[in-house]
Order: C-alpha cells, then structure tokens, then sequence
C-alpha cells in the first residue's frame, strides 16, 4: 500500500522511527492499527450506551403504565376517569428515582472500592498485544499471548501491571 504525504509528515515519522529504533514501516502499521481498535472500541461502547438508554427508557414507560395504573384504581372518583395528573406521576417518579439513586449509587460504589485495585501510581493504560501469557492484575484472569491487553504506565514509564479490557473498561 503507498500513500502520498508531505515531506514534514514524512521527515516526522523517519525521525520518530529512528528515535523508537523501529522500521518507519512497523511504525506506521501499529499507529494505523491502534486508530482502527480505537476507532471500533468507541463504536462498540457508543452502541451498548444507546442500547442502555433505550433499555432504561421502555422501563421508565413500564413504570409509568403501572404507576399510571395504581394511582387511578387508589383515586377512582377523584378525577375525570379516575387518571392522575402528569404532574402527579412525574413527582412520584421523581421520589422513587431520588431514593433508588440514593441507596444503589452508595452501595455500588463501596462494592466497585472492595473489589478493584485501586492502583494510584499508574497515569494511563497503554494497549497492547501480549507477547507472553500474563495475569490480569485486576481479576487474576489468564491472558494469553496473541490477546489484547493493556499495561500500566506510571511516572516513571512502563510498570509490571496489565490488566484486561473488562478491567479497564470498568474503572
């Protein structure tokens, strides 16, 4: 594959090439490489997050249906066919999400606290394909060479700790 580039471009990556002591054409290959698994891991989160909303949304319709429901059995006689208010049912939807909120968000957090490393030294996650099989410093799951994985980078550069993508995913 050729393409056309300008010189600077051209004079940027031999000078980068040199200085990583890789061929400009490996260089090239992984820079292109890591775009396209870029690329496609932000697609894939950006349809599981639509799907999650679309999820949640035809359960808030569900809870109002029923909410809807109950309240109008409960005032029967109150109002023309016994139906609440859309402020009624907003208010109470309102109460119920504030407290679910309130409990599910305190407790998810101090599980996330007790079950993750928290591993403050490290400034970033770096991609990587393994060359060697290691363990996910997060789960203790087997990786294998040839799989994706993603080491630790600290301050002072590269650290011993690799993690796997269900774990990076979910700090």
């Amino acid at each position: 594959m050729h393409t056309r580039i300008s010189e600077q471009l051209s004079d940027d990556i031999r000078r980068l090439a040199e200085d990583l002591r890789v061929p400009a054409s490996n260089l090239v290959r992984n820079v292109l490489e890591e775009v396209f698994t870029v690329v496609e891991s932000v697609s894939d989160d950006v349809g599981d997050l639509f799907e999650n909303v679309v999820e949640e949304a035809d359960a808030a319709r569900e809870r109002v249906r029923r909410r809807a429901d109950s309240y109008g059995r409960r005032r029967r006689g109150g109002r023309s066919r016994g139906r609440p208010s859309t402020d009624d049912i907003e208010d109470e939807m309102r109460q119920d999400e504030a407290a679910e909120a309130d409990g599910g968000e305190a407790e998810e957090r101090e599980q996330t606290r007790a079950e993750r490393p928290g591993f403050p030294e490290v400034v970033g996650w770096q991609p990587l394909v393994l060359n060697r099989d290691e363990a996910c410093a997060g789960c203790g799951l087997a990786l294998k060479r040839g799989e994706r994985a993603f080491l630790g980078l600290t301050e002072q550069g590269l650290s011993r700790i690799t993690l796997c993508d269900d774990c990076v995913r979910g700090r």
